[in-house]
């Protein structure tokens, strides 16, 4: 349930009326109808159909001028001869437009649940207070709830409660997991992988992979990804230690390199076609460089990173996931 409608939407009395209906009725076919709500017979909205032996309601009846509440809509039929047959009368719930708030709870103790006011149509994106949960699986069911004070049908998920403030990383290439490279980090901190990556990696095609420790001292699954490193490009002579990270990626392109000159570097973006995609634009370097380009709104697909300076071009593969 993600928003309360105003009006009477999709009436429940919706239903296969026939001139059975219409008890003593003279007339075979039904010519129209006239509903009201709350016994308000002298407000009756009248609606005229094409002449039928047999009718479907299916419709929505105006009700924005109601309260919110339960009301009773009493709908009767007319014969061609205008009179009308025995009244069927139904309740509804006039919910309102706005959503009120919600209720959420833990582990299926809905006697403990949290109330939360809210109004209007709601995304939810706010933080639970689960800390007095134990570290380990638990399911958390969250109820929206309307201006009259009633509640949706209830929505369950699973989630993780690890409790662990992260306190340091290691990673490792090639799954050389003996020769790890560790350091700390606080719950906020950023790596930069890219510059601390080591230099003097063979050229090819290689795994990089790193996992997380807790203050409690447990460690995280490691994550993998792979990269590519170039000793040397021949047509970008004074270029080496270059490497293009991670390969395949996902948002961010990260280049690594070498330079034994102070020079600038233009680089593209190609599609396999030859056609330029995104213009990086120019780069000065000077010694070991890096930086990161966003191409998450890069399709996916191969295309080619272009190197150009003064003296040569380089077209480094790529993959975007």
């Amino acid at each position: 349930m993600s928003t309360f409608h105003t009006s009477l939407a999709r009436c429940a009395i919706g239903a296969l009326l026939t001139v059975g209906s219409l008890n003593t009725m003279r007339a075979q076919t039904i010519t129209g109808y006239r509903y009201w709500f709350d016994d308000a017979v002298a407000n009756a909205t009248s609606v005229p159909v094409s002449g039928a032996a047999e009718f479907t309601l299916n419709a929505t009846l105006e009700a924005s001028v109601l309260a919110p509440g339960h009301h009773r809509v009493t709908i009767q039929l007319q014969d061609s001869n205008g009179d009308y047959g025995v009244p069927i009368t139904s309740l509804f719930a006039q919910r309102g437009s706005a959503i009120a708030g919600y209720r959420y709870w833990f582990d299926d103790d809905a006697a403990n649940a949290i109330d939360v006011a809210g109004t209007g149509d709601y995304t939810l994106g706010a933080s639970l207070e689960a800390s007095a949960l134990d570290n380990g699986y638990h399911r958390v069911t969250m109820q929206l709830r309307d201006g009259i004070g009633e509640y949706a049908s209830p929505v369950t998920t699973t989630f993780v409660q690890r409790g662990v403030t992260v306190s340091g990383y290691e990673y490792w290439i090639d799954d050389e997991i003996a020769n790890t490279t560790a350091a700390s980090i606080g719950p906020s901190g950023v790596v930069n992988l890219i510059a601390d990556l080591p230099t003097g990696v063979p050229a090819g095609t290689h795994t990089f992979t790193i996992h997380f420790s807790g203050t409690n001292g447990t460690w995280s699954v490691p994550l993998t990804t792979q990269f590519n490193s170039f000793v040397s490009i021949e047509e970008l002579p004074g270029i080496s230690d270059l490497l293009l990270f991670p390969n395949p990626v996902t948002d961010e392109l990260g280049l690594r390199l070498s330079s034994d000159a102070s020079r600038t570097l233009n680089l593209q973006v190609l599609d396999i076609t030859g056609a330029v995609v995104i213009d990086l634009s120019s780069w000065g370097v000077s010694g070991t460089a890096y930086r990161n380009w966003d191409i998450s709104n890069l399709a996916s697909g191969t295309y080619l990173l272009r190197i150009q300076d003064g003296t040569g071009t380089s077209n480094l593969r790529f993959v975007k996931r």
